[in-house]
C-alpha cells in the first residue's frame, strides 16, 4: 500500500476503535447508574429511616433546587447530577416531584464550566474579558429566567411533572415494569450490578455494601462521562468545528439544531459552549450569533439522563425515572420556546450584556457573583429551608 493508503487505513482503524470505545463507555455509564440505583435500594431496604429523612430534607422544593446547583457546580456535570436523580427516582428513593427541582438546579450549576473558561481572560484587557464573560453569562441568565418560570409553573399546577409523566407513559416497558416487552439495555446492565451486589453482600453488611456500591457507581459514572466526552471530542473534532462554522453562517434555527446535535454526540454542553467563548472574547462573534447554539446545547445535553433512565425500564417504578429525564428535557425546551422565537423575548442576551459590563468593572465583582450564585446562596437556601 502507498503512504496515503496506509494513512487512510489507519484512520479507519482508529475510527472503528473509537466507536467501539464509545459503546463500551456508554455501557459502563449505564452499569454505574444501575449500580447506584441498586445501592439506593439496598440502603433503604436495610434502613427505612433514611428514606423518610431524605424525603423530608427535600420536601421543600427550594432545597432540591439549591442541592442541584451545588452538586453540579462541584461535579462540573449536570449529566452526573440528573443521572443520579434519575436513579433515585427510578428506584423509588425520592418522589418525582422532589427530584424535578434538583434537575432544574443542575442547569444553573452546569454554567460554571463555561464561566471558568471565560476567567482565562481575566488578566487581559477589560473589554476582552467583558466580552468573554458575557458569553458565559448567557447560560446564567437563560437558566435563571427559565427556572423562575418553570419553577412557578411546576409549583402552581405541576407543569413539568404531569407532562413528563404522560410522555413517559407512552414508552413501553418490560414485563417487570407491568407491561409486555423486552428491554435489552436493562438486561445487559442488570447482571454486572447484581453480581457486584451479591459479591459484596457475601462478606459485608447491607449498609456497608450499599455505601461501597454507591461510591463505586458514582466514580465509574463520572469516569465514563469524562471519557465519553473526550473520546467523542477526538472523534468529532474536525466535524464539530465545521458544523459550528456552518451554523454561524446560517440562520439562528440552524445554529439551534447544530447546538442540539453536537451536544448529543459529545455528551457535554460545556464543550460546545466553551468553544464559543474565545471567539466572542476576540470580537469575532457576537452574543446574538452564539445564543441559539448555546441554548440548543442545553437541550442536547438532556439526552444523557434519558439514556440513564433506560437502565431502569424493567422495574415497576422505572417509568418515573424516565419521567424525570423527560422533565429535564421539557425544562430546557420550554426555555428555548419562551426566549428564542420572538426577538423581543431574547432577554438572556440583553441581561448577559448588561451584567457583564457591570460585573467586570472590578474583577472582584465577578468572583463574588460566582461564589454567591453557585455556592453561598444555594448553600444558605438548603440549610435554611430543609426540614
Amino acid at each position: 500500500m502507498t503512504l496515503s493508503q496506509n494513512d487512510a487505513f489507519y484512520r479507519k482503524v482508529r475510527l472503528i476503535a473509537r466507536l467501539f470505545l464509545f459503546v463500551f463507555l456508554v455501557y459502563l455509564f449505564l452499569v454505574a447508574v444501575k449500580l447506584f440505583g441498586t445501592a439506593a435500594t439496598v440502603y433503604t431496604s436495610c434502613d427505612k429511616d433514611i428514606l423518610t429523612t431524605l424525603a423530608s430534607q427535600l420536601e421543600n422544593p427550594f432545597t432540591g433546587l439549591c442541592l442541584g446547583i451545588i452538586l453540579t457546580a462541584l461535579m462540573q456535570s449536570s449529566s452526573a447530577t440528573t443521572s443520579l436523580a434519575v436513579a433515585m427516582v427510578a428506584t423509588d428513593v425520592i418522589p418525582l416531584q422532589e427530584a424535578i427541582p434538583i434537575a432544574m438546579g443542575s442547569n444553573i450549576g452546569a454554567a460554571l464550566t463555561c464561566t471558568i473558561v471565560s476567567l482565562t481572560h481575566i488578566g487581559g484587557k477589560r473589554r476582552v474579558f467583558t466580552r468573554a464573560y458575557s458569553a458565559s453569562l448567557i447560560l446564567d441568565t437563560f437558566n435563571i429566567l427559565t427556572v423562575l418560570i418553570c419553577y412557578t409553573m411546576e409549583m402552581s399546577f405541576g407543569y413539568l411533572s404531569k407532562t413528563a409523566t404522560f410522555l413517559a407513559s407512552l414508552v413501553p416497558v418490560s414485563a417487570a415494569g407491568n407491561s409486555p416487552g423486552f428491554n435489552p439495555i436493562s438486561c445487559a446492565v442488570d447482571a454486572p450490578a447484581k453480581g457486584i451486589r451479591d459479591l459484596c453482600l457475601m462478606g459485608l453488611s447491607p449498609t456497608v455494601t450499599a455505601t461501597l456500591m454507591a461510591v463505586c457507581g458514582l466514580i465509574v459514572m463520572i469516569f465514563s462521562l469524562v471519557y465519553i466526552t473526550k473520546n467523542m471530542k477526538a472523534l468529532m473534532a474536525d466535524k464539530i468545528e465545521d458544523w459550528l462554522n456552518r451554523a454561524l453562517s446560517q440562520n439562528g434555527y440552524i445554529g439551534l439544531l447544530v447546538g442540539i446535535v453536537v451536544t448529543m454526540l459529545i455528551q457535554s454542553s460545556g464543550i460546545t459552549t466553551s468553544l464559543l467563548v474565545p471567539l466572542v472574547a476576540a470580537g469575532v462573534l457576537s452574543l446574538q450569533t452564539i445564543y441559539p447554539i448555546v441554548i440548543g446545547a442545553k437541550v442536547g445535553t438532556t439526552i444523557t439522563a434519558i439514556l440513564a433512565a433506560t437502565a431502569f425500564l424493567d422495574s415497576p417504578t422505572g417509568q418515573l425515572g424516565l419521567a424525570l429525564a423527560f422533565a429535564h428535557s421539557l425544562f430546557n425546551i420550554t426555555g428555548v420556546v419562551l426566549f428564542y422565537p420572538i426577538p423581543q423575548m431574547r432577554f438572556p442576551v440583553f441581561l448577559a450584556r448588561r451584567l457583564s459590563v457591570i460585573l467586570t468593572r472590578k474583577r472582584m465583582y465577578v468572583i463574588v457573583w460566582i461564589a454567591m450564585l453557585y455556592f453561598i446562596l444555594p448553600g444558605l437556601g438548603f440549610l435554611l429551608f430543609r426540614h
